[in-house]
Parts: C-alpha cells; sequence; structure tokens
C-alpha cells in the first residue's frame, strides 16, 4: 500500500512536470560563452529596450504561384488593406500591454507616470492607440463600399466588426487620465458612436486576459512612412512583433496560439474580399521556439498514449493473462508518478532560499526521455522478475517461488540498472545545461523505478497468488518452460564461435566504420528542427523568396571603448568602423545610429533634395533609433557603441559562422593597433549565428567528456557486477560498435527519408544516442551474462551459456521488443496524426513533427534491437564459449543442455 499511497499524494500535492520545466538551447550555454557574455552586455547596457526574440507575420504570394488576370503576384492594394486589419488589431494589443504594463510599473491610473518605466510604457501605448485608430480608420474607409452597412450594435462585437471600437474607449481613458478632457470627449463619442453599448460591456485593461501578449515590446509594420521600405518587397508585407522572450521561452507558445488565432479571425473577417494565392503566416525566432515547443508537447503526448498501447499490446502478446498485464503496467504508472514527483519537488526546492544547493532543473523534453526509459525499463524489470518465477513455480510453492525469484534476478536487475543509472548520470559532467541537468534526471526516475519494480510487484504476486496466470496454467516442470527454438539457437551460436565473430562482426563493422565517419556531420539548425509543414518553416520558406533571411535577423556588435569620449568624437570614429566592416566578404548592410537601417553604405550619394534625405534624419529620431544604439547606462555611456549587422548568409546555418570570425578578427585588429581611437576596445558578438556557433562548440567539447566518462562508469558497474575484466571490456566493445552501426543505418535511412532536404541529423542525436544506447544497451548482456555465470557454478561451462541462451531467449527478446517499440514509439508524432487523419478521424493535430525527436526514436529503437537480436544473440555468446577453457567438443555437449 505504501507505494500506492504515495502514488496518489504525488498526483494531488507534488507540482506537475510543466510548472516547473524549462526550455531552450541557448539559455543553458556556460556562462563564459561569447554569445552570452554579450547576451548579459545587452542586457546591462540597454536594459530598456532589449529584445530577445521576435514574431514576423509574412503576408506575402509565392512567386511560384501562377499569376492570374487579376493577380500578376505583386502584392495589391486589397492585400495590403487586408493586412490593415491584423495591423491595427496587433497595434491594439501593444496599447494595451502597455497600459498594464505601466499599471504594474508603478502608474496609478491617474496623472502623469511616476517612474521612468511608467512613463515609457505610456508613450508606447500612446503611440500604439494613435496608429491603432489611424489604421482601423484607413482599413475602413477603403472597405467601406464592399463592407456596407455595419450591423447593429446590439450584435456588434467591437473587437471584431468591422470598426475598432475598443481602441477609442482605450484612448480616451487614458486621455482623461492624463488630463486631456478635450480628446477624452471626442474619443469616447466616437467610440459609443461605434458601439453604443462599449459602455456598459468594455473591461478595464487592468482587468483583461493579456498574458498570450505580455512578452510584446513593439510593433514594426510596412506601413511606417520612415521604416516601411524595408518591410514591403515585391510580394510581401512584413509585420514584426519584437519580444522580451527568449527565442525558446514557454510561453511563446500562447503568443504564436494568440497569434495564429488573430491571423484566423482577419481571414475569416476578410474572405469576401480578398484575392486568391495570399498567405498570411507567422514565423521568426520566436514563432520556431514557441512551435518546436508546442511539437514538443504534441510529441510526448502521441508518445505516452502510443507506448502505452504498445506495451498493453505486448504484454497481453507475451502471457495471454489478464493479471500479469495489469501487475506490471499498475508498477510501471505508480513508478512514473512517484518518480516525476520527487524530481518536480527536487528542482522546485532549487528555488527556495536556502535550498539554491539543490540545483536540478527539468526540461519539457526531458519528460519524453524519462516516459519512454522508464516504461520499457520498468517493464523489462517486471518481464524479468516474472519469467524466472515461471521457472521457480514449477517446483516451489508460490510465495517461496517469488522470494526466490527475486533473490536470484535481483543482481541481474540492479546490475543492468546502474549500467544505465550510473551511465545516463555521467551527463554531468557536460557544461550544456540541457545535458548537465536531462541526464541525472532520467538516472533518479530509473532508480524510483527499480525500487517499485523490486518491490510493489512481487507484493502484488504475492497478494494476487497463482490465479496472476489465469487463465493459463502454472508449469509443472522445467520443461515446460524452455523454449525449443531458443535451444537449437544456442546449439548453432555456440559450436562453432570462431566463425561466429568473424561473421558476425565482418556485417557489423561496414556500418559502422560509414557511422564513425557521419558522426560528426549532424546540423544545427535550428529552422529545420520543425518539419516543412510546419506554420513557422512555410513563413521562412515565403521569406527567403523575398528577403535574405538575414535582413531580419541580424548579429548585434557591441563594441566598448576603453576610455569615454563625446558623441561627436564617437559618431566620426564610427564612420571608419562601419566603412571597414562593409569591406569585409558576407556584409550585407550595418545599421549604426548613422544609419539606423543600413540603407546608405559607404559612397552613398544624397543629394540636398533626395526624397531619401528626409528619411535618413527621420529614422535617427524614429523610436528604433532611440536608446537602440547609444546606452544611456553611466557605466557605458559615450563608450559603448551597438551595430547590427545584416549578413548575407542564412543565420541559422553553421556556413554563417566565417562571417561572425571575419568580424572578430576585424575588430580585434582595430582594438590591437595603438594608433586606432579604438585600441584596447573591448567587444562581443551575439545572435542567432554566434549562438549557434558557441552551441556547437560546446556540445562537441561535451561529446568527448560524455563518451569517456560513460565508457568508464558503465565499464566500472561492469566490473563490480560480472569481475572479469576481459568479458566487460568486450561487452563495452560490442556496443561502441553497435552504436556506430546504428549512426551508420540511421544516416542512410534519413537520408532516404528527407532525400534533397536531407542536412544531416539533429545535433542531439549522437550525444543522446551514445549515451542511452551504451547504458540500456548493456541490461540485456547482463542479464545474460549474469545467468550464465549463475548457470556456470552447477554445470559445464559450455552447457552453461547454452542453458543461460536457451532459457532467457526468449524473455530477453521481449524485453529487447519492449524497450525498442517504446523507443520507437517517440517518432508517432511524425506518422500518427496522417494515419489518424486517414482513417477518417477529424481532430488530428496539425503541429509541426520534430525531427530530433524523430530520429532520436528510430535510432534508438534500431540500436536496441541490434543489441537484442545481433549482439545478445549472435556476439556475446560466442565470445563466452571462447572463453571457456575446456576442451570437449561442443557435440560432446549436447546432452548437458
Amino acid at each position: 500500500m505504501f507505494w500506492l499511497s504515495l502514488a496518489v499524494v504525488c498526483k494531488m500535492f507534488a507540482p506537475s512536470w510543466d510548472q516547473i520545466a524549462y526550455d531552450g538551447d541557448f539559455e543553458y550555454l556556460p556562462d563564459n560563452m561569447p554569445s552570452v557574455v554579450g547576451g548579459r552586455l545587452l542586457d546591462d547596457a540597454f536594459p530598456e529596450v532589449r529584445s530577445r526574440s521576435q514574431f514576423l507575420i509574412v503576408l506575402a504570394r509565392s512567386k511560384h504561384t501562377e499569376p492570374t488576370d487579376t493577380v500578376d503576384n505583386a502584392i495589391s492594394k486589397i492585400d495590403e488593406h487586408v493586412g490593415l486589419d491584423l495591423i491595427r488589431r496587433l497595434y491594439h494589443r501593444l496599447a494595451e500591454v502597455s497600459l498594464k504594463k505601466a499599471i504594474q510599473s508603478g502608474w496609478s491610473g491617474e496623472g502623469p507616470a511616476e517612474t521612468r518605466d511608467a512613463e515609457r510604457y505610456l508613450a508606447t501605448a500612446t503611440l500604439a492607440l494613435d496608429e491603432a485608430i489611424a489604421s482601423d480608420e484607413e482599413y475602413y474607409e477603403f472597405f467601406a463600399a464592399a463592407i456596407g452597412k455595419a450591423p447593429s450594435s446590439e450584435t456588434v462585437d467591437a473587437n471584431d466588426w468591422p470598426r475598432l471600437s475598443i481602441a477609442y474607449w482605450d484612448r480616451a481613458n487614458l486621455r482623461q487620465a492624463l488630463g486631456d478632457v478635450a480628446g477624452h470627449d471626442l474619443d469616447r463619442a466616437a467610440a459609443v458612436q461605434l458601439n453604443s453599448r462599449l459602455p456598459e460591456n468594455a473591461i478595464p485593461v487592468n482587468e483583461r486576459d493579456l498574458s498570450a501578449w505580455m512578452p510584446l515590446l513593439d510593433v514594426l509594420t510596412w506601413n511606417d512612412p520612415v521604416i516601411g521600405h524595408r518591410l514591403s518587397p515585391r510580394r510581401a508585407r512584413l509585420i514584426v512583433l519584437r519580444s522580451e522572450n527568449e527565442l525558446a521561452a514557454v510561453g511563446n507558445i500562447k503568443t504564436m496560439n494568440a497569434i495564429e488565432e488573430l491571423i484566423a479571425k482577419v481571414q475569416e473577417n476578410n474572405d469576401p474580399l480578398m484575392e486568391p494565392g495570399l498567405s498570411i503566416v507567422p514565423t521568426g525566432t520566436a514563432a520556431i521556439g514557441g512551435e518546436t515547443l508546442r511539437s514538443s508537447a504534441d510529441a510526448i503526448r502521441y508518445t505516452e498514449v502510443l507506448t502505452v498501447v504498445l506495451i498493453l499490446a505486448v504484454l497481453a502478446l507475451i502471457y495471454r493473462a489478464p493479471l500479469l498485464v495489469a501487475i506490471p503496467l499498475i508498477s510501471i504508472v505508480v513508478a512514473v508518478i512517484c518518480a516525476t514527483a520527487v524530481v518536480a519537488v527536487a528542482a522546485s526546492m532549487g528555488t527556495i532560499s536556502g535550498l539554491s544547493w539543490v540545483d536540478l532543473k527539468v526540461f519539457t523534453t526531458s519528460r519524453i526521455f524519462v516516459v519512454v526509459i522508464l516504461f520499457g525499463a520498468g517493464t523489462d524489470y517486471c518481464l524479468f522478475l516474472i519469467s524466472r518465477l515461471r521457472e521457480e513455480v514449477a517446483h516451489r510453492p508460490w510465495g517461496e517461488a517469488v522470494e526466490v525469484s527475486l533473490s536470484r534476478v535481483a543482481d541481474a536487475l540492479i546490475g543492468s540498472a546502474l549500467t544505465t543509472v550510473v551511465g545516463l548520470a555521467m551527463l554531468w559532467v557536460s557544461d550544456f545545461g540541457k545535458f548537465h541537468y536531462s541526464g541525472p534526471v532520467i538516472a533518479i526516475c530509473l532508480l524510483v523505478a527499480l525500487a517499485v519494480c523490486t518491490t510493489l510487484t512481487p507484493a502484488l504476486l504475492i497478494a494476487i497468488g497463482p490465479r496472476a496466470f489465469w487463465p493459463g496454467a502454472l508449469p509443472q516442470s522445467l520443461i515446460e518452460v524452455r523454449s525449443p527454438f531458443w535451444h537449437q539457437v544456442a546449439g548453432i551460436m555456440t559450436r562453432r564461435p570462431i566463425v561466429v565473430l568473424a561473421i558476425g562482426f565482418g556485417l557489423l563493422f561496414p556500418p559502422a566504420f560509414y557511422g564513425f565517419l557521419e558522426e560528426s556531420k549532424v546540423t544545427y539548425d535550428i529552422s529545420s528542427e520543425l518539419g516543412p509543414h510546419a506554420v513557422s518553416r512555410q513563413g521562412v520558406t515565403l521569406l527567403k523568396e523575398n528577403l535574405p533571411l538575414g535582413e531580419t535577423n541580424p548579429m548585434t556588435l557591441l563594441i566598448v571603448r576603453a576610455e569615454s569620449s563625446s558623441r561627436e568624437n564617437l559618431e566620426q570614429e564610427l564612420s571608419a568602423v562601419v566603412e571597414g566592416l562593409y569591406g569585409l566578404k558576407g556584409i550585407v548592410a550595418v545599421r549604426s545610429a548613422l544609419d539606423p537601417l543600413g540603407d546608405y553604405p559607404p559612397g552613398s550619394k544624397m543629394g540636398l533634395f533626395d526624397r531619401n534625405a528626409w528619411r535618413r534624419r527621420a529614422l535617427q529620431s524614429h523610436r528604433i533609433s532611440q536608446q537602440y544604439f547609444w546606452s544611456d547606462v553611466s557605466q557605458y555611456k559615450d563608450r559603448l557603441v551597438r551595430l547590427d549587422i545584416v549578413t548575407s548568409g542564412d543565420p541559422f546555418k553553421q556556413q554563417s559562422a566565417g562571417e561572425v570570425d571575419r568580424i572578430a578578427d576585424y575588430i580585434r585588429t582595430l582594438s590591437a593597433n595603438v594608433v586606432s581611437p579604438w585600441h584596447g576596445a573591448s567587444f562581443a558578438i551575439c545572435g542567432t549565428t554566434a549562438s549557434i556557433m558557441d552551441l556547437r562548440a560546446v556540445t562537441i567539447s561535451d561529446a568527448v567528456k560524455i563518451k569517456i566518462w560513460v565508457v568508464i562508469a558503465v565499464f566500472v558497474i561492469l566490473l563490480v557486477v560480472l569481475r572479469k575484466i576481459g568479458l566487460s571490456l568486450y561487452m563495452i566493445f560490442t556496443v561502441l560498435v553497435s552504436y556506430y552501426a546504428t549512426m551508420g543505418v540511421s544516416v542512410l535511412f534519413f537520408r532516404l527519408v528527407y532525400g534533397d532536404s536531407y542536412i544531416g541529423l539533429d545535433w542531439k542525436v549522437p550525444i543522446f544516442l551514445f549515451v542511452i544506447l551504451v547504458a540500456v544497451g548493456q541490461d540485456y548482456n547482463v542479464y545474460l551474462v549474469t545467468r550464465i555465470l549463475e548457470e556456470r557454478r552447477v554445470s559445464h561451462p559450455l552447457a552453461a551459456v547454452r542453458r543461460a541462451v536457451a532459457r532467457t531467449g526468449g524473455i530477453i527478446t521481449s524485453c529487447g521488443l519492449v524497450m525498442a517499440l517504446t523507443f520507437f514509439s517517440m517518432t508517432a508524432s511524425a506518422w500518427v496524426p496522417g494515419l489518424l487523419a486517414g482513417l477518417g478521424i477529424s481532430r488530428v493535430s496539425t503541429t509541426g513533427t520534430l525531427r530530433g525527436i524523430t530520429e532520436l526514436g528510430f535510432a534508438l529503437g534500431f540500436g536496441v534491437l541490434l543489441d537484442t537480436f545481433y549482439v545478445r544473440t549472435v556476439l556475446v555468446p560466442a565470445f563466452c564459449v571462447l572463453g571457456s577453457r575446456q576442451t570437449e567438443t561442443s557435440e560432446n555437449l549436447d546432452d548437458l543442455t
């Protein structure tokens, strides 16, 4: 009852995984990595305007779309005014968020702001409301004839159709709070005229549910007269939503959902007027991060459901006894509940003052490993116990048989569990936070699962008694337990061990060699993590057709002079730096305080009456320039300059690293030049490309450490359990060959699946595959070898090998099949939605597939099958036969088996 009661308590009171889970990759880079140092400097120097990611909404006509008589693939006036419907709503959301933040920053709601933050938020709210109303008027005037008379005010939703009366209402209230009585009266009259029920129905700003929009910092659109030309290529129009959230913040899920709902509402509102071929798609770093997290949640849900279904099917197939299916399942469910609760409580403790030494974090994607490994390993533990029980119950009373079975398999269970636990725990040596914490978390969960399966499962078996085998009968002798098939396999594998080993490794080495060559050829392209049908990936495709990706995702260069100077001197000296940067290969534009959009590279001539002259002057006072390029923080004032650099490469691709290196080399040269005004200056580069470079560097370094420590740890556990150095080394060698063979087969498989779009396996696949396969893959070898050693105590060494293979072959194969199927369930999000749709089930998630999880699920599943059916069946028994010092031929020992 202890475990069952604990499971109930955990379910009721422990924090849920979602409440304490983190996510992201760049946020868990070591503190000394260049991009992290640059991010901290950016936070310190520009605390008020730090946009950490952005959503991009692309209104576009694909260049691959066939033009019609009315549509030539260029954005039309109708398209732009459909976009105005979206713009007015987004500006109003920005205004609402800014007003709410002003109140949270101490504004009382009456009179001027009392804090700098509140003043800034009120200024943003005022500007956003002005833009929302101006866009609303422009939108309505254009479509007035087509829209016709609006429905009566009793049935209209002021936020939806056709006028944005709520924006007038909010501006009226803001003007009243700031003492503008005349402005308040005009806006209130307009709001009531547009919606007579608004005074009764309008919810105060501070009480509105704006949680999805709270990260919003600013809205930039193609409709802006100053910067709009940068956001309006011929076949597209862009809206930029600057966000304070990191790329992979969990809150981006809600924002992404809210943006998609808003787009759907706009499309529905304008459906009668929209011309065919217009796409409105969200993308950008925040959208990719949010959709990745959303896909992770879908992948976890599909994996959990499919795992349970597969476990039930396999157990039913093996036992054909309802209670023997129920006992392992109950044990595993209790183990998952208790294990995840223990980890969640431990992770929560670390946030309590005085308990920061409990340094444990869990991640959204870690849950998928916890569920899969716990269900797979927990089922294996139960299967081995029940299998041994079938042997012992043939000649012992039930209670005694359960006790003896547990004592006989305890060493194998503990040994195999420890190889997995210790192997996974070695991820703690890594510097990358996601590896550093994930391994120990899974290891802790496995220890809980082992405790549950070695206590609760025997207790349930004793409590239920022989009825557990109903409707089947208990075995009456060992003859009923032995499998004729595995008896034959044991004979074949042990007669000519040298030939078996030669053929066995001969078949394994070619794919292993290919896997060794391909292991490092992975991709860090976070935009490719989602499948091609993901919304944000479609947006990236549209964006690539119309603009260089670097245009909307520049890298940021921060230069800090050794000594302060006047602003005028800095501007003059900055001109030379900008000119030098333009001379570097791959640099498309340099945005600075002198040229905020990078429109005017050195050598550009602009006459007095040039139409762009006013734009350049306006840009320098535009809100995207104010407090953006110069820091007002006293420590950095008149010392630090910021430049945003647009490059020709895709910022998500590793090839862009060369551009970062060239920029860094150039600034180092300036800093080292004693006659340069920038002598002694320090610098930092941050942005997507710089973060990917650091992620690649730290994970490559971690991979070396992890491999060394995992191999040492697993070898030590094998040595303790088996007490045989040669055998332990051989088992490590076989699982390493198995790992590289699995890598080779996985690369070949996904090259075939992806075709021309293959750019390498996801960067996480080799590391997690190595750790899990080396650790988990030893389970079945340990089960087999410990049984061989047990049989050697009472029989000839060769006979011991045959008996062990014959008596454990069926159950080890079943265990391996269970584990492989649970790993294959990680691929569910790639094919289950399509299968359900094919079966006519309409409610199917349309979230994109996570390629990394799919690739890892396939590789782990294949690797476990390889270990189960090949390494354990062929390579380990043959080596154990060679290790025997007996001279008798196998033909003379058939009778002993």
